[in-house]
């Protein structure tokens, strides 16, 4: 598992009790789901004494397909959540007081534990071992060295498995809702709540210009409008990286215009354009500068303190799509990946800006029918809570 050890002072403050007190919500929401499902199951079976015909029967068909079927899923996925995190508390405890035991067990030796589990020792150590006997100073740092090195192996191995268990809960927690329906509606509130990034508080510049767009061989275009940090970011690459990641940046806006040419007085923004351009841009900087350093410079490009929630929400969200594109397809050529990418946005997997000036899948909207970038701009667009926007006209990616 890829989850980071907990540290020494993490570990000793885990508390499980908020998922202890979770398993108990969602017995009693499995209870009442059960009862609402018996409720309608009764009525469904009185519907035929007052309702007859094709248009009764059809009612019952969805309600025993729609409604019947939505709640025996929920119930199933409530009760497995409760086996499941009745198991993981105790999994936790068990990882944590291992853990929690080794460490203290070690520091009463007189070893000194770090924050990551290494293990030393200093002059009162090697006092506490001479005065328990070992009279020789030599043979007792080498006993100490390899004493610390036994037992920051056994910590470290403790810490990683205390991982190891929060990443087993987290994933079970993920499976046992997997069947669950969840409305579309709630899983696009839920991305443009969750899909946020702070304010980037160094400021906006341009970039590459002067000397290093000579370089670039791009004398003669526009800068780019980009937030200091991500022009840090840029500056530390290479100058065959930088050269790099402008053209794929180039490729990643002609093929989004070419797949989904704008239409009915759209920009290439807010849009399919915009979507397919975030997710294969991602996708190639992925294979190209690996997953990390992606995330990292696509997240603060979206820092820009006018960006309104809902673009920032729809391009974070296409920008991890593209990077888990980019990760399943590592030796995908350009053509490939734009075909993979454009069944990413046919299919739903991407997001846009609808008229509403909310998220949809892209593959709920027709082409050419979502927000209108400049009616967006003009609407007040939501911004993040405690974040205000400088204007109410807020530049566009």
């Amino acid at each position: 598992m890829s989850s980071v050890p907990p540290t020494k002072s993490q570990i000793r403050k885990w508390n499980v009790e908020p998922l202890a007190a979770q398993a108990l919500e969602w017995s009693n929401a499995s209870k009442a789901a059960t009862t609402e499902y018996n409720s309608i199951s009764r009525q469904l079976a009185d519907s035929p004494g007052f309702w007859r015909g094709p248009a009764g029967d059809a009612m019952r068909d969805r309600g025993t397909q729609g409604a019947m079927a939505s709640l025996s899923k929920v119930v199933a996925g409530l009760d497995k959540g409760v086996t499941a995190t009745t198991n993981m508390v105790q999994s936790l405890v068990d990882a944590k007081t291992a853990a929690v035991g080794a460490i203290a067990a070690v520091e009463e030796s007189c070893f000194i534990v770090g924050e990551d589990g290494t293990v030393g020792y200093d002059k009162s150590t090697i006092a506490w071992l001479v005065n328990a006997g070992y009279k020789q100073i030599a043979a007792s740092q080498m006993l100490l060295l390899h004493l610390a090195k036994i037992h920051e192996s056994d910590i470290k191995a403790k810490l990683r498995a205390a991982a190891d268990a929060a990443e087993a809960a987290r994933t079970a927690i993920d499976n046992v809702f997997a069947d669950v329906p969840i409305p579309l509606n709630k899983q696009m509130d839920w991305i443009e709540r969750e899909y946020q990034v702070d304010s980037d508080s160094t400021g906006m510049t341009n970039w590459p210009t002067g000397l290093k767009a000579t370089l670039m061989g791009v004398v003669g275009k526009d800068p780019l409008p980009i937030t200091v940090a991500e022009a840090q970011m840029l500056d530390d690459l290479s100058l065959v990286d930088q050269i790099k990641f402008y053209r794929i940046m180039q490729d990643a806006e002609d093929s989004a215009k070419a797949a989904f040419p704008p239409q009915n007085g759209q920009t290439d923004e807010d849009n399919h354009t915009d979507a397919y351009r975030h997710a294969y841009w991602n996708a190639r900087m992925t294979q190209v500068f690996g997953e990390d350093w992606t995330k990292e410079y696509t997240t603060k490009h979206e820092g820009r303190d006018d960006n309104a929630a809902v673009r920032e929400a729809m391009d974070l969200h296409n920008n991890d799509i593209g990077r888990q594109i980019g990760l399943a397809n590592p030796d995908a050529d350009p053509d490939e990946l734009r075909k993979i990418v454009r069944n990413a946005v046919d299919n739903g997997d991407t997001v846009m800006i609808n008229k509403d000036f909310h998220l949809s899948p892209t593959n709920q909207v027709a082409q050419g029918q979502g927000a209108l970038s400049v009616d967006f701009n003009n609407s007040g667009p939501q911004h993040r809570p405690g974040v205000p926007a400088p204007n109410n006209n807020p530049s566009t990616k």
